[in-house]
């Protein structure tokens, strides 16, 4: 979990900023109305704006809420035993573990954090003979001198006991979107089209369906649940608020925002094909008479 977002203005829509800017506007209008003499009605609204933003904030602080935003994205992903997965022709470990620090005297030390279990999983579904070849994608650290993600697990894997020809570091990425395309690649010279994605449950969703989009048959290989699921129980502690619950709703948010996206983008491509489909069979020739590549235009081909 990165502490600084890669993109500062999607940080402007989780609830953790949402709600404190709620909490901040409802204190200045307070102060305000204040200064300006009696204005009831407009105290009134800024005391309920202030009040129903640190209500919110301190739900969306609690572990209960935070346990239930990250059911709403897992719990179509249970655990899988890899050993019952399908074969397929590759393994995609996607990237968002590598971490790195560095000393004052320049050593710099290489580990494996949040989301560390995507490389043990995508390794063990190998080691299972579920597909030959497992990829690896991911960024960089920040910190000069370091390997991308991907190279580094590759050679993490090497050392494990995969076969060298077996084991293939993807582009460079920063988001989910140039990673899955900068896979692609790598898997169309490979000439997979089954693949095991494998990524944290909550990131799945997101993650499966960028890959269907690019033409894959995608199997799901859940991990690094946020929930236990299942195993969860009731008790009083999870009422009290923790910076952690809070991190955890900003994080499905995050993810509901990206799988709406997503879907609504596959949805107006695929709903664009299937209205070209129909205006052929109508007898129309779907062509730009400028460029044929854009900005299409209908001509009646029927004589």
């Amino acid at each position: 979990m990165n502490l600084v977002a890669t993109r500062w203005w999607s940080m402007l829509f989780m609830p953790s900023c949402v709600l404190m800017i709620g909490i901040a506007l409802g204190v200045f209008l307070m102060l305000r109305a204040w200064r300006r003499g009696k204005r009831p009605g407009e105290a009134r609204f800024a005391c309920w704006l202030t009040a129903a933003s640190v209500m919110m904030l301190y739900l969306a602080s609690t572990p209960l809420v935070a346990r239930w935003a990250a059911w709403t994205l897992e719990k179509d992903y249970p655990p899988v035993d890899v050993k019952t997965l399908p074969v397929a022709d590759a393994i995609v470990v996607l990237g968002g573990a590598m971490y790195a620090t560095k000393g004052v005297d320049g050593v710099v030390h290489l580990y494996a954090h949040h989301a560390g279990d995507r490389f043990e999983t995508g390794l063990a579904a190998f080691e299972a003979g579920r597909a030959p070849l497992i990829v690896f994608g991911g960024g960089e650290t920040g910190v000069p001198g370091t390997p991308t993600e991907g190279e580094w697990n590759r050679q993490r894997a090497i050392a494990r006991g995969v076969p060298v020809e077996r084991a293939i570091a993807g582009p460079k990425a920063l988001y989910t979107a140039d990673e899955s395309e900068g896979i692609a690649a790598v898997l169309e010279d490979a000439s997979a089209r089954t693949i095991i994605v494998c990524s944290s449950a909550m990131h799945l969703p997101r993650a499966a369906n960028r890959y269907r989009a690019l033409g894959f048959q995608v199997i799901r290989l859940p991990c690094d649940f946020a929930t236990r699921a299942a195993a969860e129980t009731w008790s009083w502690a999870l009422l009290i608020p923790r910076g952690l619950g809070l991190a955890q709703v900003d994080s499905a948010v995050k993810e509901w925002m990206g799988r709406v996206a997503s879907e609504g983008h596959e949805s107006q491509k695929s709903g664009g094909s299937a209205l070209s489909n129909q205006l052929r069979k109508r007898g129309f020739d779907i062509r730009d008479k400028r460029n044929p590549q854009q900005s299409p235009s209908l001509v009646n081909t029927r004589t």
